[in-house]
């Protein structure tokens, strides 16, 4: 059904109005755009004031303005005085520049004209053939005269350099490449000042990023969501994404983000996504892309996170990054990807920091990294020590993986304080870090991974397994050691392996070993569970994921194969009626059989350790067959390769 196009235009004395295939012009008229109706113009659109309450535009519809012929650009613009207000589910499309100079552009807020009293509107950035520019002049001191509501980055241009659109002053120009090619009118009456990207409720990136660094301003200027949601900021998919090598810059990393200063509006105890980054062109700094990072507070305020590529350098600290360790000080060396400034703010425009508790947690994701493996993994993790089995020398036998250490920097070291409170993981692609007591815990506002591989932290692995038993699935993890500053442990569950809800609380006990039965399940159904072992200083750590699943009604015979993928250990899980021999048979992808082992079993469940038979088997697609009392399942199982 095509749209209905209906334009409504109300003309004071003395107004002026016309349109050309180029241009649409209002010297002071009202001009109403009707709930459904579409305005097009090959060309800019210009609203100017003529007098008190002239020069308004009512939009409840579309305005699309988009490249003409002669040279004419998309622009919209909106001059000194004059109005314009957006109404909710209106839309402005434009593929040249927005330009307010001091006037009133209202989407959020109260402001009743025309018999409309609410607020609210998309303005798209849509421009395929150059970067645009966003220029905007503060006169009145009312934020409500220039927050957008719902924005839309859709910028297509072909040339990804030039896909962007930017905070500068009236009269900047870009190329379709990027290159800035003019300054622009940056001088402005005496009370203004050229400001912020303001957000009312979303962001969203479907194509483009924000560059706030405007060439004509020479300065820094940011992107504000006012909106307290998680989700007020879209990107889709949120995480950036894993490259083939730790080393390369995905295609996904080099769009759909921030380049300079997003500050967000934050609530207690809910991750926030920042996806800001570095200019995607050209090797690293400029070539590093999205580098995101999610940040979750303790308190209610503002937090504004910028991407910095400054390569910081190594620095000594304890071993283990804990105080009072025995050992010579080692040196850790940070990612050369650079690092994040994360500064809190009471109010959406304080310039002072203000002093919150926390971060709960800051969680990094860190890509293009030139001076660690390729794979991300540890190098020789546990090994370093030159013990038998690279066992750790102040955790006697527990092995030592844990290389890459989330750390909030100091003015003149690497200080990985918080004491006693490092975590560490045995891949660098994702790095969480929690337990400060504020947000320039020592010193400075910066955040950055290292990797210790030549002393790394001790493994704190929670083994989790599950188990059909009767008409419930015993869950039983191990702790060793568990860690005097342990509170409990809390037990979720999944039917997808993607959403877990808590199932179950556990406080400390003093033990190695913790049991719990899930009596809450049905037959024939997947379920997933993880382990979350939580301590004093607000840590969170993760056991594996396993899965288990009840026999159907009389089914007298089932087995289950957890993990699976199998990398270094796995488990058969068995239940049987009564006593009687098993076969457990391996066959490769073209039907040879590899691997047989024959057990003899009492009725009942068992748990079958499958770890030093698929140790000799290569990586790769095999079907397990076990046999028991003329019956047979098979389970496809797949060998996980180490080395990638």
């Amino acid at each position: 059904m095509r749209r209905q196009t209906l334009i409504h235009l109300a003309c004071w004395a003395g107004a002026l109005l016309w349109a050309q295939p180029d241009l649409f012009f209002n010297q002071g008229a009202l001009v109403y755009v009707q709930s459904g109706a579409l305005v097009y113009v090959q060309g800019g659109m210009q609203t100017n004031d003529n007098g008190t309450n002239n020069g308004v535009l009512e939009n409840l519809g579309t305005i699309r303005c988009v490249d003409g012929s002669g040279g004419y650009r998309g622009h919209f613009k909106i001059g000194q005085g004059a109005e314009v207000n957006s109404r909710p589910n209106s839309w402005i499309y434009l593929q040249g520049h927005y330009h307010n100079i001091s006037g009133a552009h209202r989407s959020t807020g109260t402001w009743n004209a025309n018999g409309n009293t609410t607020l609210g509107g998309t303005i798209e950035f849509n421009g395929a053939n150059a970067p645009q520019l966003v220029a905007i002049r503060n006169g009145s001191g009312n934020s409500q005269d220039w927050t957008f509501y719902d924005v839309r980055i859709n910028n297509t241009n072909t040339n990804l350099a030039g896909r962007f659109v930017t905070i500068d002053c009236e009269g900047s120009d870009y190329a379709s490449d990027g290159t800035y090619t003019g300054p622009g009118i940056c001088t402005i009456p005496v009370g203004e000042t050229y400001i912020d990207i303001w957000v009312g409720n979303t962001l969203t990136f479907v194509s483009g990023r924000i560059h706030t660094t405007g060439a004509g301003l020479g300065t820094q200027l940011e992107v504000r969501v006012l909106n307290p949601a998680a989700n007020a900021v879209v990107r889709t998919p949120w995480a950036p994404a894993q490259p083939a090598s730790f080393a390369t810059l995905d295609p996904d990393n080099q769009d759909r983000y921030v380049y300079g200063y997003l500050r967000r509006n934050v609530a207690a105890a809910t991750a926030y996504p920042f996806a800001v980054g570095a200019a995607p062109i050209g090797t690293p700094p400029n070539g590093y892309g999205l580098q995101g990072v999610e940040v979750t507070p303790a308190a209610a305020h503002y937090v504004r996170v910028r991407f910095d590529p400054t390569v910081q350098a190594p620095f000594t600290q304890p071993p283990y990054c804990r105080p009072g360790d025995p050992g010579a000080s080692r040196q850790y060396n940070p990612l050369n990807n650079g690092r994040w400034e994360i500064m809190p703010f009471a109010a959406v425009d304080a310039t002072t920091p203000s002093t919150p508790s926390g971060p709960s947690s800051v969680r990094m994701y860190n890509r293009t990294v030139t001076n660690a493996t390729t794979t991300g993994n540890c190098p020789a993790a546990g090994t370093s020590t030159g013990l038998p089995g690279g066992s750790d020398p102040v955790w006697n036998n527990y092995p030592t993986n844990l290389c890459y250490v989330g750390y909030n920097q100091a003015p003149t070291s690497g200080l990985l304080t918080p004491p006693n409170n490092c975590e560490g993981n045995s891949t660098g692609w994702d790095v969480t870090r929690t337990g400060f007591t504020s947000y320039n815990q020592n010193g400075t506002y910066f955040y950055a991974t290292v990797i210790a591989n030549n002393a790394p932290l001790p493994s704190e692995d929670i083994r989790l397994a599950a188990a059909p038993t009767g008409a419930a699935i015993a869950l039983t993890w191990e702790v060793s050691p568990e860690r005097p500053e342990i509170l409990g442990y809390e037990l979720y569950r999944s039917t997808d392996g993607v959403a877990f809800t808590r199932i179950a609380q556990v406080d400390k006990q003093g033990r190695t070993r913790y049991t719990h039965r899930d009596e809450y399940v049905k037959p024939l159904t997947r379920y997933f569970y993880r382990v979350e072992q939580h301590d004093i200083f607000g840590n969170i750590r993760y056991s594996n994921t396993v899965e288990a699943m009840l026999p159907g009604a009389g089914e007298s015979f089932s087995v289950q194969l957890q993990p699976n993928p199998v990398v270094t250990e796995a488990q058969l899980l068995v239940s049987l009626p009564a006593e009687g021999p098993m076969s457990f048979q391996l066959y490769d992808a073209a039907g040879k059989l590899v691997v047989k082992s024959d057990y003899t079993l009492a009725a009942g469940t068992h748990t079958l350790d499958l770890s030093g038979i698929l140790s000799q088997v290569a990586a790769g697609n095999y079907n397990a067959v076990v046999s028991y009392g003329g019956e047979v399942r098979t389970i496809r199982l797949i060998k996980a390769d180490m080395a990638r």
